[in-house]
């Protein structure tokens, strides 16, 4: 099949105009122009004026909570995790967690995302992204500090059981661990994955999100402390600040994805930036649940891999990429009062290429070329007057300005509909058990 749109974007710095993208056997092979007038063989798909460009990455989700969303306001983070959040003594309810994961990566494909990481404490988002025909990365949360001096059959355990996911779920770009924080995880727990990692097993945490982290680590006090305690762990002091004490237990590297660093020092950042690790930038999450705003201009400028994530419905009110993407674009306009500091093209690399590689995903996706996977979505800009800006103009577009998701060349959405489930029906049967719950 060759695909044609008015604007072929391949994140390689180019803009082709009425460019053309040929796909066999879920691959790419050739981008550019003219490719059906040499090969007309090939059947072509033609999207009109679209833009055609690779896929989003959400580097950062938690696909469980999307039943949450617009559930609770006014919450800090510390808050909404006592209200909201998973534990021994809060058990999910696993039918509504199956349907909230199901709704949540329909919403997610419906954006415009072929690829999410998804860090889940019960991993049904794996069979959430198969069902919809997402790729991604399923990390299973395990909290160290609650395991207690048994930390290291707890993680055997979540170790097996995300391998049994892996050969389960086969469309999942991989599989991996998720130790939640430094502030719920034992030093022991987060050893160990720093282990696993040397082995290949991806890693995933929340790292630095917001400066109550810092106050924790430091001193043992401020309202993550308090949280703790009230949850009946004492705080576990390091003397060391998040990104400094990931260094130390040899988890600042590359293969980790850290999310949020909203609270990192200029030193912090210059050391994310050497490690190698992935950054998962979650602007929205961030705010409305008053942590601030990531420095992630400067870790860009530092050298860091930096990605764009969306965080769980339930603090991010609802997964429209083009919104987080718009989110990300003000915001780091705003910290810097510089218009100029980040531009549309910038953010819109964060959300393809940026995203594939702070995954470690980018030699199979997150651009269009030869040998990558067909994994693309095609905007609409019908409406668009030729004096936009190409790039700001995409970043203006919203959820019904998708038309087609591609991915490994099967039609994921077409013509704005999802292709593998109804959406409406996935709504209505959460909507069914929450009623009963």
């Amino acid at each position: 099949m060759i695909y044609r749109a008015a604007y072929v974007i391949p994140m390689d710095g180019r803009v082709i105009s009425n460019g053309e993208v040929l796909v066999r056997s879920g691959r790419i092979l050739q981008v550019g122009n003219g490719l059906s007038a040499s090969l007309p063989e090939e059947p072509v798909t033609d999207f009109g004026k679209c833009a055609l460009l690779p896929g989003f990455v959400n580097t950062h989700c938690h696909l469980d909570y999307t039943f949450t969303r617009n559930s609770l306001d006014g919450k800090n983070l510390w808050e909404w995790i006592e209200s909201a959040a998973f534990n021994w003594t809060r058990k999910p309810h696993m039918e509504i967690v199956r349907l909230s994961a199901l709704l949540g990566a329909a919403e997610l494909a419906l954006s415009g995302v072929t690829c999410v990481a998804d860090s889940s404490f019960t991993g049904l988002s794996a069979e959430a992204l198969q069902l919809i025909g997402l790729k991604g990365i399923v990390y299973l949360e395990l909290f160290g500090q609650s395991a207690r001096a048994d930390y290291a059959r707890v993680f055997d355990e979540k170790l097996s059981a995300a391998q049994e996911l892996r050969n389960k779920y086969p469309r999942l770009a991989t599989v991996g661990l998720s130790p939640h924080s430094v502030y719920t995880s034992n030093r022991e727990i987060l050893e160990l994955c720093a282990e696993a990692c040397g082995k290949g097993v991806p890693i995933a945490i929340h790292l630095a999100e917001t400066t109550a982290e810092i106050d924790y680590l430091l001193n043992g006090t401020g309202p993550i402390a308090d949280l703790r305690r009230r949850m009946g762990y004492e705080p576990m002091t390091t003397g060391m600040k998040p990104a400094e004490y990931l260094h130390d237990v040899g988890l600042l590297r590359k293969g980790v994805c850290v999310a949020h660093c909203v609270a990192l020092t200029a030193s912090e950042i210059e050391l994310v930036a050497r490690s190698g690790v992935g950054v998962a930038h979650c602007p929205k999450s961030n705010a409305f649940l008053g942590c601030g705003i990531s420095p992630m201009a400067e870790l860009v400028w530092s050298g860091a891999v930096v990605g764009l994530g969306t965080d769980s419905a339930g603090t991010c009110l609802r997964f429209d990429f083009f919104e987080e993407m718009r989110s990300a674009l003000a915001m780091q306009r705003a910290r810097a009062q510089d218009a100029a500091v980040v531009s549309a093209k910038d953010v819109i690399e964060l959300a393809t290429i940026g995203g594939a590689r702070a995954l470690g995903l980018d030699s199979r996706i997150g651009t269009l070329e030869p040998g990558k996977s067909a994994d693309f979505v095609t905007v609409d800009l019908s409406d668009v007057l030729p004096t936009e800006d190409i790039w700001l103009a995409i970043l203006s577009r919203n959820v019904g300005k998708v038309h087609t998701v591609v991915v490994n060349g099967e039609d994921v959405v077409k013509s704005g509909k999802l292709q593998s489930l109804d959406r409406a029906h996935i709504l209505a049967e959460l909507e069914e058990c929450l009623k009963v719950e």
